[in-house]
Formats: structure tokens, sequence, C-alpha cells
């Protein structure tokens, strides 16, 4: 999806007209029908008044809902990579137990609940604290 198709997309789901949109953000219709077909982008100073309009990020304008989702995905596992490669056996140990906990207990993936560290192989715990 291009920006101008996602501009029109988001635009409808938010309710608004182009001259309405256009009211909102400052500019004339003809200026928000130009960036729906593709004839205009939206500048450094219009874009972040398109999120605030629309309630979405610029990623969402600028490459549609899907691939806004993907990129933030790769974004995440990048830095989840980094992260990695800078814990020490041991702590990479605990966050697989601590994985390994979740999963059999049923929980989902983005359910807070506290946990105890333990030792690897002893099943001894180490400290008791919540996970942020």
């Amino acid at each position: 999806m291009d920006t101008g198709n996602s501009i029109r997309e988001l635009r409808l789901e938010a309710g608004y007209t182009q001259q309405q949109l256009g009211a909102v953000i400052g500019v004339k219709a003809a200026y928000i029908s130009a960036l729906e077909r593709g004839q205009r982008r939206p500048g450094k100073k219009l874009l972040p008044l398109l999120c605030d309009a629309l309630a979405v990020d610029e990623m969402t304008i600028l490459f549609g809902p899907r691939k806004a989702q993907h990129h933030r995905e790769d974004q995440e596992k990048t830095e989840l990579r980094a992260i990695i490669e800078r814990l020490t056996r041991n702590q990479i140990l605990h966050v697989l137990r601590y994985i390994q906990d979740l999963l059999a207990a049923g929980e989902r993936n983005d359910t807070y609940r506290p946990f105890i560290l333990r030792q690897p192989f002893t099943n001894r715990p180490v400290r008791s604290r919540p996970v942020t």
C-alpha cells in the first residue's frame, strides 16, 4: 500500500472528509486530495500533524498498517538480538527458564506476572522480583 492510499484509508476510518482533515491539520482539501492521489508526500511538518489527527504513528501513514507492523516486529527482533548478545551465559539460562515457565503455565507472552529467578540446573531461588 502506498502513502496516499494509507492516508485515504486512515482518514475514512477516522470519519473525516478531506475538508475536515484539512481543517484539523491546517491545509486545504486540495492538498489532502493530492496526498491521497500520490501527487504529494507529507513533509516533516505535516507528518506529525497527520499522525495526531489520525491517531496513528508515522510508519502506519508512510507504509500502511501491515507493513508498519512488520517493520515494528523487525525492529523488536533486532533489539532483542542486540540484548541477547550482551547477556552472559548464566543470564541467558535465566531468561530461557523464565520463558519455559511462562509456556508451561499457559501464560500469554504479553501477560505480566512476577517470577522467581532460579539457579540454572539446581532450581534454587536466586531472588524474587517482578519483570518489567
